[in-house]
């Protein structure tokens, strides 16, 4: 791909071409290139997060990057649980009484709290940022790098 961004093209993993912003010199290929591993390998990226949206990220495309990861926490979740209805989904499966998933076991009023918790940050991303993504128009949410970083570093928190 580095010299596919010189031309303003980066091959998917499908082999599909698609347009990018073409780099003007090979140095901001390199910066490109090594500043996205370098700060996804810093943040401790999970590689769930990297592999659902690497491709839009690499485009600079930090709005369909961050849908595409917000996603995946419901696709995990589905996944853990066989559950398929969207609708309450974390709520479902992360309730206290009876939970589908349990991040410990529950036992304490601290154990209970943090599955709580847990539960309240999934709906919060949904809300906040798949939810967002899904129903405003990318030329009214700009989001720029740092957002993105920021947001895939929550998300990829969430992931574990």
């Amino acid at each position: 791909n580095k010299p596919l961004m010189l031309i303003g093209l980066q091959m998917t993993n499908e082999r599909k071409l698609l347009k990018i912003e073409a780099a003007t010199t090979i140095s901001e290929v390199e910066r490109r290139t090594r500043d996205l591993v370098s700060e996804l390998q810093k943040r401790h990226i999970h590689q769930d997060v990297i592999k659902c949206c690497k491709e839009e990220y690499l485009q600079e495309n930090y709005f369909h990057a961050i849908f595409e990861a917000a996603k995946s926490l419901s696709e995990k979740v589905r996944e853990k649980t066989g559950m398929h209805d969207d609708s309450n989904l974390f709520n479902n499966a992360f309730v206290v009484n009876n939970p589908r998933l349990a991040i410990n076991s529950l036992q304490t009023p601290s154990e209970r709290n943090a599955q709580n918790g847990l539960k309240e940050m999934l709906n919060g991303i949904t809300h906040m940022v798949r939810n967002v993504t899904a129903h405003e128009l990318k030329i009214k949410w700009i989001v720029n790098e740092q957002d993105a970083i920021d947001i895939l570093t929550t998300i990829s928190f969430l992931h574990k």
